[in-house]
C-alpha cells in the first residue's frame, strides 16, 4: 500500500517523547499487563492472559498506534500502542510490540541486552524458526521509555501515526485476541513471509480495517523496506479480519459465561447467608405477626364494644317507644 511522503522538518525523538510527558504523571498500577511499575517483556499468549485477570482490560482503549522503524543492520520495525487508563483519563501507558525470532530471543536471554537492530539476517534455508511474538511495558515515565527504545533498538525513526477516533477504539483486550489470532495465524518466522515487516503491517492495517474512522499521518516513507527495497511479505489482513471476528465472538460468548455463573455464584452466596441467620429471619418474623395479631385482636375488640354499645342503644330506644306506647294506650282509655 502506497503511502504520502510528507517532509518533517526537524522532527527528534526527545521532542515526540516530551509531548506525551504529562500522560505519565501520577500514573495508576490498577490494569495488569498495561499499567506497571517496571519493564516487562511478555509474550501475547501470556499478555492476554493478563488482561483476562481484570475487568479494566475491556475499558482500556487503545487511542493511538506509531509504526517504528531501526534505521541500522536490518531495519527491524515494531509498534509502539498508546492505551488510556479508563478511570485516570490523564494517564496513557505506551507498550512495545514487535516480532522477533525464538532464535534470537534465546540469544538474548544470556546476558547483556543486544539490540534488534544489531541481529543478523536469517538465511532462507534457517528462517522458519518459531516466532517471538512479544509486547513490552516500561515505567511509565518518558525518560524510561526513551532509555528502553534506545537500549533495545539503538537507532530508530517513527515512520506513521494512527489516530482511532473517541468512537472506535479497539480495547486493550480486543487488541490481545487479535494479536493471538497472529500469532495463531503464523506462528513461525519466515525471512519471506512472515517477518518483522509482515508484522507491524498486518497488525497496523488489521486494526485500521477493523475500526473505522482512523486517521493515519506518515511522517517519514519506508515502511516494509529494506535499504530503499520492498520487502516480500505475506498479504494476510483479509483473513485475518475474519479469524479475528470468529475469535472475537467466541470470546464474548465466554465472557458473558462466566458472567452467568459469577451470578448464579453470587445467588447461592445469598443464599446460604440467608440460611446462616434463618433463626433470627424467624424469630423476626414470630414477633412481626404477634405484632399484627395484637394489633388485629384489638380492633376486634373495639369493634365488638361498639356493636355492644350500639345494641344497647337499640333496646334502649325500643323500650322507650314501648313505654310511650302504653302511656298513649293509658291515656285513651281515661279520656
Amino acid at each position: 500500500m502506497a503511502f504520502k511522503s510528507k517532509s518533517v522538518k526537524r522532527f527528534s525523538v526527545r521532542n515526540f517523547l516530551a509531548t506525551i510527558l504529562h500522560a505519565f504523571m501520577s500514573s495508576p498500577t490498577d490494569l495488569p499487563g498495561v499499567f506497571t511499575q517496571g519493564d516487562t517483556r511478555t509474550p501475547v499468549g501470556d499478555w492476554h492472559s493478563v488482561l483476562m485477570t481484570s475487568e479494566l482490560s475491556s475499558q482500556c482503549d487503545l487511542e493511538r498506534m506509531v509504526f517504528c522503524k531501526c534505521t541500522k543492520d536490518v531495519q527491524h520495525e515494531f509498534i509502539l500502542l498508546h492505551f488510556r487508563h479508563p478511570v485516570q483519563c490523564h494517564a496513557v501507558a505506551v507498550l512495545v510490540l514487535d516480532r522477533t525470532s525464538r532464535v534470537e530471543c534465546t540469544e538474548n536471554n544470556g546476558g547483556s541486552f543486544r539490540s534488534v537492530g544489531q541481529a543478523s539476517v536469517l538465511s532462507p534455508s534457517v528462517s522458519q524458526v518459531p516466532a517471538h511474538d512479544t509486547i513490552s511495558t516500561t515505567f511509565n515515565s518518558p525518560s524510561a521509555l526513551e532509555s528502553y527504545l534506545t537500549q533495545r533498538y539503538r537507532s530508530y525513526r517513527f515512520l506513521s501515526n494512527l489516530d482511532f477516533p473517541a468512537s472506535a477504539r479497539p480495547s486493550a483486550m480486543q487488541v490481545s485476541v487479535l494479536l493471538c489470532v497472529l500469532s495463531k495465524h503464523s506462528p513461525t518466522y519466515r525471512l519471506w513471509q512472515y517477518q518483522c515487516y509482515w508484522y507491524a503491517h498486518t497488525v497496523w492495517e488489521t486494526l485500521k480495517t477493523l475500526f473505522d474512522g482512523c486517521q493515519e499521518t506518515t511522517l517519514i516513507d519506508g515502511r516494509s523496506q529494506f535499504w530503499g527495497q520492498d520487502v516480500p511479505k505475506a498479504e494476510s489482513v483479509g483473513e485475518v479480519c475474519k479469524q479475528y471476528r470468529v475469535e472475537w465472538a467466541l470470546f464474548e460468548n465466554v465472557v458473558e459465561e462466566r458472567r452467568k455463573r459469577k451470578e448464579e455464584e453470587e445467588r447461592w452466596l445469598r443464599m446460604e447467608g440467608g440460611a446462616q441467620r434463618q433463626p433470627e429471619i424467624d424469630k423476626e418474623r414470630r414477633k412481626r405477626e404477634e405484632a399484627e395479631r395484637r394489633v388485629e385482636e384489638e380492633r376486634k375488640q373495639r369493634e365488638e364494644a361498639e356493636r355492644r354499645v350500639e345494641e344497647a342503644e337499640r333496646e334502649h330506644e325500643a323500650e322507650m317507644n314501648r313505654m310511650r306506647e302504653r302511656v298513649a294506650e293509658l291515656e285513651r282509655r281515661a279520656v
